[in-house]
């Protein structure tokens, strides 16, 4: 099977890409910065479209089929009071969390790459808003309904909007660090912080049930966590 990766030099792209090694499939990923994976490896800045049109779009010359396609890659961004935020910081988490995805599914899509299967990486924040978190929020919310979208046009294609539920990475380090005081919803997660899920417990249970996924209507919202 051909699986497409994206962010996978760390956190949780970084263990689904190595879960799909073991299972011997074949692996392409995609990553900020390189990676020690044994994998087909494009390192590109998805903050920069231009450049991430052409590199992917060369990336993928040989390549007619992708069975599964994980668009795992996206940034936390500034947890910061939404009016203090400028305009710029915006800009850089929808062309990371949004905008690039879809550079990279027209890509394959337009060039008749053959795809069975795409599973967004989303959020409980696509659905809900926190204090102070308004460019994941805003994003997320964007990714799930840009994947509702392909769903609807490409019925060929099955596509999932996939929430993982919390899980120990860097992202949770940086959360960890903010003060309360002034961003109170991190409470919670600082709370949780030293019972979170690994990203590789969190891969372990995508990759086991990524096969149930086409189960549901494409294009669909589904939190793991509801696995029980």
């Amino acid at each position: 099977m051909n699986v497409l990766i994206t962010g996978v030099s760390s956190g949780l792209g970084y263990e689904l890409a190595k879960k799909y090694i073991i299972n011997g499939d074949n692996v392409y990923g995609t990553s900020r910065r390189p990676t020690n994976l044994n994998i087909k490896h494009l390192k590109c800045d998805f903050n920069n479209l231009s450049n991430l049109t052409l590199e992917f779009d060369n990336f993928t010359k040989n390549i007619t089929q992708i069975d599964l396609v994980i668009l795992n890659a996206g940034i936390l961004g500034e947890l910061k009071n939404t009016s203090s935020l400028q305009i710029n910081q915006f800009e850089e988490s929808f062309k990371v969390n949004v905008l690039s995805n879809k550079v990279i599914l027209d890509t394959l899509i337009n060039k008749n790459i053959k795809i069975q299967q795409v599973i967004g990486v989303s959020s409980g924040a696509a659905l809900k808003s926190y204090y102070g978190w308004s460019l994941y929020c805003t994003t997320k919310s964007s990714f799930k309904q840009l994947i509702s979208c392909y769903a609807d046009e490409n019925p060929t294609i099955h596509f999932t909007s996939l929430a993982p539920g919390i899980i120990k990475t860097p992202m949770q380090d940086y959360i960890y660090n903010i003060d309360e005081n002034k961003i109170p919803s991190v409470k919670k997660f600082k709370q949780m912080y030293n019972n979170m899920d690994s990203a590789e417990d969190v891969a372990k249970k995508i990759f086991n049930y990524t096969p149930n996924l086409v189960k549901l209507s494409s294009g669909e919202y589904f939190d793991l966590r509801s696995i029980k």
